[in-house]
């Protein structure tokens, strides 16, 4: 385990080795990792596309979405409910290089591990890897390349921490894909999209853009009512 714990810590400070001596690149990785378009905007941007390109195959977009929904809620859920997990950033004993534009206390009351960004794209790369082998490499490439790795050059995650989020995502994507898949939920949403458009096409479009942005309104929204109800009962 020791040495995994240093390859970790090895494989972290490389990626991150070239962050604070350009104010260039830091502030184009930081772009690149703050891209909501860049992120989820073009994986949900390819759902709806394969949701019109193909109607005979609507159920499968509807198993996956609703299935990416509940990896989104189960990454909170572990990062909640395991060990809180320092992020690079917040280790002064790491050595880690800050980057230029990066507020030292970015992150610091949110556990790093597992990366949910790792677990919902790259649970998103499952359906898409189904479909169509090559389109499929493309996207997990994406996710690895543009998501992932830029938020463990600006210290917000280990290695670990995204690996162990892919596999995480990979596993819980096949689970609840197998369990929403074998009940008439799918068909339900795919029969309302019919019989009431208006209504489905607003629902879906606000569930993804939120699913887009890892549910970021939400989950501060929620953190907000708790403040609110603790500062009612005291």
């Amino acid at each position: 385990m020791t040495g995994l714990l240093q390859l970790d810590r090895v494989l972290t400070l490389w990626i991150n080795q070239p962050a604070g001596r350009s104010t260039v690149l830091d502030a184009v990785v930081f772009d690149i990792a703050d891209s909501t378009i860049l992120k989820g905007g073009l994986f949900l941007a390819f759902y709806w596309w394969l949701w019109f390109a193909s109607p005979a195959r609507r159920r499968d977009v509807v198993v996956a979405l609703v299935a990416a929904v509940l990896v989104a809620v189960a990454s909170r859920g572990l990062q909640l409910g395991l060990p809180f997990h320092r992020r690079p950033l917040h280790t002064p004993d790491l050595g880690i290089h800050l980057p230029t534009n990066v507020d030292p206390e970015a992150l610091n009351t949110f556990s790093s591990f597992p990366s949910d960004h790792a677990m919902l794209f790259f649970a998103l790369c499952l359906p898409i890897w189904a479909r169509s082998r090559g389109w499929g490499t493309v996207a997990m490439l994406w996710t690895l390349l543009v998501v992932c790795l830029p938020r463990v050059y600006l210290g917000y995650h280990y290695v670990s921490d995204v690996v162990c989020g892919a596999l995480f995502g990979v596993a819980l994507m096949l689970l609840f894909q197998l369990l929403i898949g074998r009940n008439r939920l799918p068909d339900r949403v795919v029969g309302f999209a019919t019989s009431h458009p208006a209504a489905f096409y607003a629902l879906a479009f606000s569930t993804s853009l939120e699913l887009a942005v890892l549910f970021y309104d939400v989950r501060h929204f929620m953190v907000d009512a708790v403040r609110l109800g603790k500062l009612l009962i005291a």
